[in-house]
């Protein structure tokens, strides 16, 4: 299967979610590679940091440009079970060939980012992503520092999944604090991260759940 990480609102937010999932789904045995098609690298140095660190199994990872990606996804298919794509965040060949080879699109919104949200590019890009590609399952995520974040950030992120066609909003914000990200600079998952927030790993378990359990 393959997973794309888009970006709505916040670049960090949706490496951190494409870097746990794609660390959750190798820890169940799955042959993964992680691609990093965003031009901060954040994806391979995090899997990096992981490797090196040895405290955890290894997430296969390796950066590939815009050029690239759609001839060797063919390839790559053939030879792993599951591919996460941490997307290019602007809208080119990158992130156009990526969200056409999804079976799921990850939609991350960070709500404390909320102002980069520009709706409109944002839907004209993924209703003609979904006219070429009619099998991807399209998924809005929001991310918040905040365990309870303001309401009428929640609300603009509902309305905007309302006015798209064919795409599901995970039912509540992850939980992105202090201890996801440190997590995420020690090469961790959330879950593998001792001093987590519960409530923040629950998040991503449940994420987890809804993209690979649910497929």
């Amino acid at each position: 299967m393959i997973i794309t990480i888009a970006h709505g609102a916040g670049d960090r937010a949706k490496s951190i979610v494409a870097d746990n999932l794609a660390a959750l789904r190798t820890l169940t045995g799955s042959k993964l590679i992680l691609l990093d098609n965003d031009a901060r690298h954040a994806s391979l140095n995090w899997s990096l940091v992981r490797r090196y660190s040895g405290s955890c199994a290894p997430v296969m990872a390796r950066q590939i440009s815009g050029k690239g990606l759609q001839a060797e996804l063919e390839n790559l298919r053939f030879h792993y079970h599951d591919i996460v794509i941490d997307a290019e965040a602007r809208d080119c060949m990158g992130s156009r060939s990526a969200l056409l080879a999804a079976h799921v699109t990850i939609l991350v919104i960070d709500l404390d980012q909320i102002e980069q949200l520009q709706e409109s590019e944002i839907s004209a890009r993924m209703q003609t992503a979904q006219a070429a590609n009619t099998r991807m399952r399209t998924l809005v995520v929001m991310s918040s520092r905040e365990t309870l974040p303001a309401n009428d950030k929640v609300i603009r992120v509902s309305n905007f999944v309302n006015q798209l066609s064919n795409t599901e909003l995970f039912p509540h914000p992850l939980l992105c604090g202090d201890g996801l990200y440190q997590a995420y600079r020690e090469g961790l998952a959330i879950s593998e991260y001792q001093a987590a927030d519960q409530t923040a790993v629950k998040g991503m378990a449940e994420l987890f759940s809804a993209v690979f359990c649910t497929h």
